[in-house]
């Protein structure tokens, strides 16, 4: 059998509210400038913040593309910082906490938490601190 290095290769998050969720992952990944919006089409769609060849993703508005209300897949994303201050600005966002901060022990270094974002999609959370 054949390994891959990274099996994922991009994250597509969808938004019944394109503006709202720019907003909220601005607010909750801390990102001053505005998220990067190519042209595609009659589909919306916004960059996250990534790394130059790091596995990525983007806000999605699309007839064929349906918030997940809070259920389904969970991707997680990598927050800097502290992880209740990310998780506070998510409710001051419009977000809810569905799992608290929780330290990951044997599994490996860091927290993880859960919250459903604006759009009812479930997101995961996974920091340092």
């Amino acid at each position: 059998m054949t390994t891959l290095a990274n099996l994922f290769n991009w994250v597509e998050i969808p938004s019944s509210d394109f503006e709202r969720a720019k907003t909220f992952y601005r607010t909750l990944l801390s990102v001053k400038e505005e998220l990067q919006q190519p042209p595609m089409g009659d589909m919306l769609y916004a960059f996250l913040p990534m790394e130059p060849g790091a596995v990525g993703g983007a806000l999605v508005k699309h007839e064929n593309y349906h918030p997940g209300q809070g259920q389904g897949v969970c991707v997680y994303l990598i927050v800097k910082g502290e992880m209740n201050a990310t998780l506070s600005r998510a409710e001051a966002a419009g977000g809810t906490v569905v799992v608290p901060k929780m330290s990951l022990n044997e599994m490996g270094p860091g927290y993880m938490a859960q919250i459903i974002d604006s759009e009812g999609n479930r997101i995961g959370l996974w920091s340092e601190e």
